[in-house]
């Protein structure tokens, strides 16, 4: 019944979506409406839960009342588009019988793919690929706290006290799929689908609009998501020292080939840290699956606001004077339908409202189109900017305090050269990375055949996204300044599309042989790693069948808000209860920015017991303590301490819950 409840809110957003962009674009096929509708659909449903959940928590008030605000939603856009213009779109768009298998082939990849990021088993919960392993216990501290455990205005789950500047809305919008009554593995997959789906879309969609080349388009979303450097060299010296049969070696590749890896450089060992996108941020990296989204979209309107001008308004003419009335009919000031009369301005709006939804979407894709937007301005001038800042401003200041006040800030910007780069140097670690990528990107911004100067002075500012990466730390983590370089492939990936498209075009064998070549040294190393994403290999576990049942315990049984002593792990037991940690997995915290390190001494003093575990559980202040497997084998627990001083208010297995505050 939950999966259905989800199923049917999920619908209605996109249908929300898709009927908003007929307000914003006149002509559009049904594949791109459908992508901007489950894109910016998904995300008003998740802020307006959101919101409503802060004065009325998550709960079935809430959660009506968002559906009851979809629904009137829904109403009053049918009476702004009538289904006659809706059904007229449907029937006149047309796809080749290419598109419709690529399309399918597509949608059986990702199906496949964000159908094991949660799989149940015999002995516990799994999931692929392995870099999940790391990231998604984090995620599920965060849904279930905000689902079970009553974190509204969130906390930080794992490291109790502290507010949670992290952008979470992804991971609200599985809470409020949870509390409608779907399991783990169904609030993941309802979401994941169309957002990804979409990504595919919208990047179609913004080659198609720069380029107007159809091949270049289909291409686009290929070289982005399949990308990786030249690690496919390590799989064939791999491949020819194998031992077991070829078939059996593909299913079981050793290693990733685009991450954590190096690669033999003459003497020289060079890093590959350009990881696939698939394997490294948009399965792991939950909040991407906005992100990406929203940036492309984004990406997409300016371009057609700045880039075709005027050339826009005329193409649109005709779809847009059925536009102008259905919205003159809904609003009476002149001013309003003066100012949907310019199809820039609207079109300013309109990424002005999206770039005003992301921080707390994504926050660093917001830092990405805030360091572009200053350049655009500059090279783009005009007043018609102010339907542009007007909504940043509004939608995008509250996320910006609530985001603010952290240690974070306080490592950020700092001076570091070249990324991940490191004693090997630039050249050879980006020819390594992104070579290829690199060389036909320079190919298309330098021959005029290939691009024109719009063109070019449309993507100059997005150089940005590459080079503030490059040059100061943007996060803890060094490597996660590639947050922000993705966003740079995404604005390139057009560029390089249209290069090999051209070549793929042309008549002589040795251009469409040149093609071939470079679209396998751009996506081999990329597909090796999702290949093994797909595989048994990295099905890797998370958590057993009896962690399963005493989370299951914890819930029944504890407080909401209890704040949990447990063994400072990635994938502890309380991750799946909603209770909140004393302190999470340090790994977590420092990729977070967060001073962890008197906390953690605390941790292990509470636990050895003595004449010093008081003043330590003093300090921590938790409810309960934890013991089970993990604390016994990492902390060494002292248990006549807890057993004599405290309570055992829970008992599952090898699982011991103590009572600290009575």
């Amino acid at each position: 019944m939950g999966t259905l409840i989800i199923l049917f809110l999920t619908l209605l957003a996109v249908a929300n979506g898709g009927l908003l962009t007929y307000l914003a674009l006149a002509r559009a096929s049904w594949r791109v409406r459908l992508a901007i509708g489950a894109v910016v659909g998904l995300a008003l449903l998740s802020w307006t839960g959101f919101l409503l959940a802060l004065v009325l928590k998550l709960s079935v008030l809430s959660i009506a009342l968002t559906t009851f605000v979809q629904i009137a939603l829904l109403a009053g856009l049918l009476r702004l588009v009538p289904l006659s213009r809706v059904r007229a779109g449907l029937a006149t768009d047309e796809a080749s019988l290419f598109g419709r298998v690529l399309d399918v082939a597509w949608l059986v990849l990702l199906v496949w793919l964000f159908s094991r990021v949660v799989m149940f088993a015999p002995d516990g919960l799994h999931t692929a690929p392995a870099n999940n392993f790391g990231d998604l216990p984090f995620h599920f501290s965060v849904i279930s706290s905000l689902a079970f455990g009553e974190n509204l205005p969130p906390q930080n789950p794992i490291f109790a006290g502290m507010k949670f500047t992290y952008p979470f809305l992804i991971d609200f919008l599985t809470a409020f799929f949870m509390r409608c009554g779907a399991d783990w593995r169904a609030a993941f997959f309802v979401e994941n689908l169309p957002l990804s789906w979409s990504l595919v879309v919208l990047i179609e969609w913004l080659t198609l609009l720069v380029f107007k080349n159809v091949w270049a388009a289909r291409l686009a979303p290929v070289l982005f998501l399949f990308n990786g450097g030249l690690g496919f060299l390590n799989f064939f010296r791999d491949l020819n020292s194998r031992q077991n049969g070829l078939f059996e070696f593909l299913a079981h590749l050793p290693t990733a080939y685009t991450m954590n890896a190096d690669l033999l450089w003459g003497a020289d060992k060079v890093p590959l840290r350009w990881g696939n996108v698939f394997t490294t941020l948009l399965l792991p990296q939950r909040s991407m699956l906005f992100g990406l989204p929203f940036v492309a979209l984004i990406l997409a309107f300016w371009w057609l606001a700045l880039a075709e001008g005027e050339d826009a308004a005329k193409q649109n003419k005709e779809g847009m004077e059925g536009q102008r009335e259905d919205v003159a009919a809904a609003v009476s000031s002149s001013f309003l339908r003066s100012f949907f009369s310019s199809s820039r301005r609207k079109y300013l709006l309109v990424a002005g409202i999206l770039t005003g939804l992301l921080p707390m979407l994504h926050a660093h894709g917001f830092f990405a189109v805030g360091i572009a937007c200053v350049p655009l301005v500059l090279l783009f001038w005009t007043w018609d900017w102010v339907a542009f800042a007007a909504p940043v401003a509004v939608l995008a200041a509250p996320q910006a305090w609530w985001l603010s006040g952290t240690q974070v800030r306080n490592k950020l910007f700092e001076s570091h050269w070249w990324w991940e780069a490191g004693e090997a140097g630039p050249l050879k670690f980006w020819a390594a990375n992104a070579g290829v990528f690199l060389l036909l990107l320079a190919t298309a911004l330098l021959v005029t055949r290939l691009t024109n100067a719009r063109q070019i002075r449309f993507y100059l500012p997005f150089v940005l996204w590459f080079v503030v990466p490059n040059v100061v730390l943007l996060a803890p983590w060094p490597w996660d300044n590639i947050k922000v370089l993705v966003y740079w492939a995404l604005a390139s990936v057009p560029f390089v599309a249209a290069v090999l498209a051209y070549l793929l075009t042309q008549k002589l064998l040795v251009t469409r042989l040149l093609a071939a070549l470079s679209f396998v040294l751009l996506t081999l190393s990329g597909a090796l790693d999702v290949a093994r994403a797909l595989s048994p290999i990295e099905n890797v576990g998370l958590f057993s069948q009896e962690d399963l049942e005493c989370a299951a315990r914890i819930r029944e049984s504890l407080p909401p808000r209890a704040v949990i002593l447990h063994a400072p792990v990635h994938n502890s037991v309380v991750a799946l209860t909603g209770r909140q940690s004393v302190m999470g997995y340090p790994g977590h915290l420092w990729t977070h920015g967060l001073d962890y390190g008197t906390r953690e001494q605390d941790v292990r003093a509470a636990y050895e017991g003595g004449p010093d575990a008081a003043a330590a559980l003093a300090r921590l202040n938790p409810d309960y303590v934890l013991l089970g497997p993990v604390e016994r084998a990492q902390l060494q627990p002292d248990e006549n301490f807890f057993f004599s001083q405290y309570p055992v208010v829970l008992a599952q297995g090898e699982y011991r819950i103590y009572q600290i505050k009575k």
